[in-house]
């Protein structure tokens, strides 16, 4: 009797540890598919059969590498990638370069007021306007020089206000009083905190860090002199995560 009851406690035991585990999963599921920032995305998130999450940091110069890959590629990403294979893209923005580097240059202060100026773009939808705009503009003005590549090379140097609001400017129908309120009040930073705090539990050696379904990468093997081959290794990664 007493064998029987000790049977029948073990099976409780492992059958309520299984319901944890599961649950766990499922709820680590759910979190990783919340979505962070509506405006940051690409595709139907309740119908998609991929999800694919980009963290991501607008001074990072090889995240710079991979979205300008896309975006010079964007109707055929959006055409065979988001369409075609139903994807749900989310770009994970965040100023975790500002938290890493802020004690050792001032250009580190870039990170975040980059971020702050996407959200406050994004807090009006447009998001990728800005975010395309701002990045194109980097690239032009220094990553594309050899400036602000790699620890190695020439920091970029603290910009002024007026760098990251010349890029809002140019976009049609922002409201920009709206917008640059936005940002000097840090309307967002709180929004841009939670973010950059999330991502640096979950990116082990920074940024940019791509989950594609079930793969997961980080760093970007861009070449500074090669848009196509850049769009070439873009595709590899995200190919990657459908081959899961």
């Amino acid at each position: 009797m007493q064998r029987a009851i000790r049977i029948i406690a073990l099976v409780l035991a492992i059958g309520f540890f299984g319901f944890l585990v599961v649950s766990a999963m499922v709820s680590s599921n759910n979190n990783a598919r919340e979505v962070w920032n509506e405006a940051m995305t690409l595709g139907d998130r309740e119908t998609a059969k991929h999800y694919y999450y980009d963290y991501t940091d607008i001074m990072c110069p090889y995240c710079d590498k991979f979205a300008n890959a896309v975006a010079a590629h964007q109707e055929e990403f959006e055409r065979d990638y988001i369409q075609d294979k139903n994807i749900f893209f989310e770009v994970r923005l965040t100023d975790i370069l500002y938290v890493y580097h802020k004690d050792e240059h001032e250009g580190a202060i870039n990170s975040r007021n980059a971020a702050l100026n996407a959200y406050c773009a994004a807090d009006q939808g447009y998001f990728w306007e800005y975010y395309h705009g701002i990045l194109a503009k980097l690239y032009a003005d220094y990553h594309s020089k050899g400036i602000g590549v790699d620890q190695y090379s020439e920091h970029i140097p603290k910009l002024e206000d007026s760098y990251f609001r010349s890029v809002a400017k140019e976009i049609d129908s922002l409201d920009y009083d709206r917008y640059k309120s936005c940002v000097i009040n840090e309307d967002k930073a709180d929004e841009l905190d939670k973010n950059t705090q999330r991502a640096a539990k979950i990116t082990p050696s920074g940024v940019p860090y791509f989950v594609f379904d079930k793969y997961t990468t980080n760093g970007f093997l861009g070449k500074w002199d090669a848009e196509n081959y850049d769009w070439e290794q873009a595709k590899i990664l995200l190919d990657a995560g459908l081959s899961k």
